[in-house]
Parts: structure tokens; sequence; C-alpha cells
């Protein structure tokens, strides 16, 4: 039985009479979510959607209002016929709080955007809503005045122009949104994320972010718990993405090797290599160059077809550069490879690294949360001897964008490395633990709190409700990899299930199927998923990835990390797919 996703709230509605809605109704789901969620706001939401007494059969001959555009305080996101009155085209920023008697104002004007915004995740979930109202960049620079002025906007414009933004956004939340590894739209998660920047304070010093500083401390305490690490001991912090984090643990590894260069510079010591898979993502070669260290200087290690670092080529490239006079100080394996979601063989590669005494890290920015799964956690065996690991839980566990951890093994090392006792901030003779002054670790003086999303969403779900939403997400790819792997008309990029949720395939639609010429066959098959990929863009009815990968043409490259995914969702894929290219 197809699965009704979001609105199955209404679902357990049992023993309804014959004339009662379904309860995949909009309807159904706004008069359950009235009786379940506090007073007023399932109707409010209701009345969002336009949906109740505007969902009763119309009688053709009967009059009906026009439909107007939105008024200057409706929460809609479509023409509609709300009577609300709020009226913010005399209003301005300046009304608002902190002006005197801008209380009232302010909660009217934030109300407002509130009700945009709930509009907008509703209609998120909603299946028959499009994934994207796609126009091209010229298109969306000419339909909307989206330059800045000298002179303030009133309230009501602020207002379209938040309206205008989610019009054009992509729905990240939607079930059929597979493009990137970070999908889904978690509500505990969002509403941290709004707590957070209410607060609107600096991760820097426990003096200004006490509660938050705390909470980093717990979770990375937890996290390295999971890693294996004795007791969670260690360090570690949140950074903007995955891509800082794999830097900080090519700086780290550097000072550990040759702790002056953090004074003298590079040109004070030997010339360094590292070492990544040729799978690996981009960040390994852009730390390198924003660290000075040079992308020449990191070393692509040979993978297998799956996708594995292979070590042996490991072991024979860092011989080599030892040969040549230079200096093997870091080799970054990765758990859960961007494209073919490859682990690395984890024990094999820190083998290596403790022979030749070279720091290991691990980027599991996109791997690393099925630690949390003890189905598959396996995988990651061997993470417990690496120096350092990359976390992201921005993405298999849902958290809202940004969310990355590194964790360290080796306490006090990054203090070490990046402390510059700046006496305004960390003043030494505070009346309170100064190992809760965490800023001087960080490359960053300013820093966003991103703790409270994955914290708030941990106490929510607990660790076991992380391991369902993950096991679930690896379910619904090997369904897809079942459905497909036989399939006319599919083809997969490398044999064998899928390690992490990546499914690579090549769609050959008829026209191409049947090409006997080879090189000609590869032609065409490499336009194949950049046009269907432009035409569900364009439909609006779903996104998925696609890339080339070494020798190989372009194929699509289907991730599934939101919860909000169904085995429906994935056979409407195939047949959109199917749909798209018929003709090609």
């Amino acid at each position: 039985m197809a699965s009704h996703g979001f609105w199955s709230l209404g679902a357990d509605n049992t023993g309804a009479n014959p004339g009662s809605q379904s309860p995949s109704t909009p309807r159904a789901w706004c008069q359950a979510a009235a009786q379940k969620l506090p007073v007023g706001i399932g109707s409010k939401l209701c009345a969002l959607l336009n949906v109740g007494e505007g969902e009763k059969t119309v009688d053709p001959g009967a009059k009906q209002p026009s439909p107007s555009a939105p008024g200057p305080g409706c929460g809609c996101t479509k023409t509609c016929t709300c009577n609300k009155t709020a009226v913010f085209s005399d209003l301005y920023s300046t009304d608002l709080l902190p002006a005197v008697d801008g209380d009232t104002k302010t909660m009217t004007f934030l109300q407002e955007v509130v009700d945009i915004l709930l509009a907008y995740i509703v209609e998120s979930f909603d299946r028959e809503t499009k994934v994207i109202d796609f126009h091209y960049p010229n298109e969306l620079l000419q339909k909307n005045n989206w330059e800045l002025q000298n002179q303030p906007a009133s309230l009501d414009d602020i207002l379209i122009s938040c309206r205008a933004t989610l019009k054009y956004a992509i729905k990240t939340a939607h079930p059929r949104y597979f493009n990137q590894l970070s999908t889904g739209l978690d509500m505990v998660g969002l509403a941290a994320d709004w707590l957070t920047s209410t607060a609107n304070t600096n991760m820097f010093t426990y003096e200004v972010a006490p509660v938050f500083v705390l909470l980093e401390y717990v979770t990375l305490k937890k996290m390295r718990e999971i890693i294996g690490w004795s007791d969670g001991r260690g360090d570690g912090i949140f950074s903007p993405g995955g891509a800082i984090s794999n830097m900080y643990a090519m700086l780290l590894a550097r000072f550990k090797m040759f702790p002056e260069v953090k004074e003298k510079g590079m040109s004070c010591i030997p010339k360094l290599v590292a070492f990544t898979s040729e799978h690996s993502h981009f960040s390994i070669k852009k730390g390198a160059a924003a660290l000075g260290i040079g992308t020449e200087s990191v070393v692509c290690i040979k993978a297998d077809e799956s996708g594995k670092m292979i070590p042996a080529d490991l072991e024979r490239r860092i011989l080599e550069a030892k040969q040549k006079g230079l200096v093997p100080f870091f080799v970054s394996a990765t758990a859960g490879t961007t494209v073919y979601g490859a682990f690395d063989p984890l024990i094999a590669v820190s083998d290596i690294c403790k022979k030749y005494n070279i720091w290991m890290h691990v980027d599991g920015a996109w791997g690393g949360s099925l630690l949390m799964s003890r189905r598959h956690r396996w995988k990651l065996d061997g993470v417990d001897r690496a120096n350092s690991v990359t976390w992201n839980p921005h993405k298999m566990m849902g958290v809202p964008l940004q969310c990355s951890a590194l964790l360290v093994r080796e306490e006090g090392l990054m203090q070490s490395c990046n402390q510059m006792h700046a006496c305004y901030l960390f003043q030494q003779d505070k009346h309170y633990d100064l190992s809760y002054d965490t800023g001087d670790k960080a490359l960053q003086c300013g820093r966003h709190v991103d703790i409270f999303k994955l914290w708030l969403m941990w106490r929510a779900k607990g660790t076991i409700g992380f391991e369902a939403q993950i096991d679930k997400c690896l379910e619904l790819s090997e369904y897809l990899y079942n459905k497909i792997k036989d399939r006319e008309g599919y083809e997969m990029v490398f044999d064998g299930k899928p390690q992490h949720t990546n499914v690579c395939f090549w769609y050959l639609p008829p026209g191409v199927r049947y090409i006997e010429d080879k090189e000609e066959k590869k032609k065409q098959l490499h336009k194949v998923a950049p046009v269907i990929k432009a035409r569900m863009m364009e439909y609006g009815t779903t996104m998925v990835s696609y890339q080339p990968q070494g020798d190989k043409v372009n194929f699509f490259r289907m991730v599934i990390s939101n919860p909000a995914a169904t085995f429906e969702d994935i056979d409407f894929l195939i047949e959109e797919i199917e749909r798209l290219g018929q003709d090609l």
C-alpha cells in the first residue's frame, strides 16, 4: 500500500464515516493536527494551506469569490482569499524592537514570517508540489528586484521578499529531492536552529555561550566514545563544513611533526607530501593549497573498481616519496566517498601509517554517521586507530546545515597548534575553568553555534532514533539497486551492492541501447544524464545528481539521506527517468 507520507498524521482515524475525508487528504490531516497540536496551531496550518471549507465540493452554479493576490500580511505562498488585515506597508524595521513600543509590532511581524515559513514547510513535504520552480539565472534576475537600495524598504516589501525567496528555493525537504548528500528537514533541528539564531551568540568563550559550550563538550565526547577512543578522551571542534574539518586535520598533522612551522613558516621545514585516494573529496587538495603545502604535494592513491583505496599502492607511493627526499606526514582515508560511497580499508591503512609514523586522518564527512548503526558500523572498522576524524551530522543524520565535527585523538594538540593568547578574549585570571574557553583552539574568532541542532535532535531521537533513520536510508538504496540491476535499459557503474546509499548507474534510452559502435554509444550515453536532469528540473518532479568518473561517461549518482523518502518515491524516480528519457 502506498505511503501517504506527511499526511499520514491523520491515518489513525479508524472507524470514520463513509463520507469522511481520506486520511491522506490535507483536510483530514489538518483535522487531526487541530486535535493533536496545541490550541490554534492545527487550525492555523489549515488556514495557511487553504483547506477545510475550501475543500468542499463546489456548486458550479454558485457564485465564487474571485481569488486575489496575497495581501500585505498574508502568509500564503499562492493566490488566496485570506482575510488577514495586518498591514505593513507603512511600517519599517525601525518600528520594531528596540524601538519604543515596538514589542507588539515586532510580534505581529515575526508571526507573519513564521506563517510564511510554516506554509512552506508543510508544502515541502507534499509530493504533489514541485521540488523546484526552475528559472534560468537571467529570468530570475528579471522577475524580481533583487538590487539593494539606499532607502529602506517597508516591512510589506520585506515579507514579499521572504515569499519570493521561498517560491524559487529548492525544496530540499521534499521526499523526491535526492540531489545532494544533505537532504531533508528535521523539525526539532529546525526549532533548534531558530533558537540558536535567537540567542545570537559566539562560541569562543564560556562567558558568552555557557550552555552551548557545555553542550559542545558533552557531544564531542560522546562522538569520540562512538569512534572508540577510550573514555571519549581527545579533543574536537565544530567547524563550517567538512572541507574545513579536513583542513584542520592537515594543519594538526603538520604541527605535530614540525611544531616550529607555526612561528617560522614553511621555509624552515622539509618538503612535505600527503596521500589520499583518487576518489577522495577535493577538499584535501584545497586544504593543501590553503596551508601552503601545494596541490602537487598531494599524491592520489589508486582505488579498486568499487572505489576503495588500494593499500599496496599507498605503501608504494610512500616509499617513492621518501626516496625522493620528501617527508610523508598525512594520509587521508575516506569513509564514504562522495561519488561511489566507498569505504577505504581503514585497518590496512592504519597499519601502513603506523609503520611509517604518518598521521592518519579519516574523512567520514559522508560515511561517519554509519557509526551510529550497529548493522553498518563495521564498514568503519579501524576508525579508532585514526589520529583525527571528520564527521558531518548534517548529512546522514539530517541535522540542518551546517554541522561538521573534527574529532582529534590527542588532547591539547589543537590548543597548542592554534592558540594566539588574545588577552582581550582569553584572560588568564577569569573566575571560572578556562578550559571551557574553546575559541583559542579554533582558526576562527567568530564561530557560529552549530552544536545545539545536533544536541537537541539527539535528545529527541536518542541514538536508536538516528540508527533507525540511517538504516532506513540504506535499505532504500539497496531496494533501488535490486530494482534496476537487471532491469532493461539500466547498467550499474560497478558490480556489487552499494556500500553506502550511493547507487551509481547509467540509464540507456531506447535510442542509445542498441548502438553497436562502442565509441559512438559511449559518446551518446555521455549526453543522456545531463538532458534527463535538465528535464527533471524544468518539470520540477525530482532531482538527482550526475557526473563522470575517470574514464566513465556521465552517470546518475543517486544518494538517499532524506528520512521522508519511501519505497514509492524510489519507484517514482525510476519511472520518471524512463519517462523523461524515452525519446533520447
